[in-house]
């Protein structure tokens, strides 16, 4: 009687063993494979605080970005510049350098859409790209590599002329 507890336990034990060595084995094929790769299922993110939503976004591996946000602070303001960075010091939004330059901002009335960076554009205006904490510009990135960092958006409300700098949290794969 004791010899068959014994046996009874042993093939227990090798039946379970078994299957805990075949589910090793396909996680092990599957991480080989890329399929439970955490950078494989990051989502793209681009959130900004109320009255500016993100409509669309891209990245692309030459680091340009396209961006298109949506206005709903209830009021027209005229958008003066765009940053994308990974720098995220408190006093990188007051280094002046959220600017478009030569007076090439853009109006948005509250309720609209707009295309604030484009890198097919052909004036200089919406061109912004993505730089890395200390400004370099990342280029030549691998596809489907993840870029986190900020995007800055300086504004100024049109009908009481104070400006704002809005800060969003951005997260996107590399794009060709």
């Amino acid at each position: 009687m004791i010899m068959r507890k014994g046996q009874t336990a042993m093939e227990y034990l090798m039946t379970y063993g078994w299957a805990i060595l075949i589910i090793m084995v396909v996680l092990a094929v599957l991480f080989y494979l890329g399929v439970l790769n955490p950078s494989s299922v990051t989502p793209s993110q681009c959130v900004f605080p109320a009255g500016i939503t993100c409509v669309s976004n891209q990245l692309k591996t030459s680091g340009k970005l396209y961006l298109v946000i949506g206005q709903g602070t209830g009021k027209t303001i005229q958008i003066n510049g765009i940053a994308c960075t990974q720098n995220s010091s408190v006093s990188f939004p007051s280094s002046g350098i959220i600017s478009y330059g030569g007076g090439n901002n853009i109006n948005v009335s509250s309720g609209s859409q707009v295309t604030v960076a484009n890198p097919s554009a052909t004036t200089f205006i919406n061109q912004t790209n993505c730089t890395d904490a200390s400004g370099a510009v990342l280029t030549n990135q691998p596809i489907n590599s993840v870029y986190n960092g900020k995007i800055y958006i300086n504004y100024t409300e049109l009908d009481t002329n104070l400006n704002r700098i809005v800060t969003g949290t951005y997260t996107a794969k590399y794009e060709p």
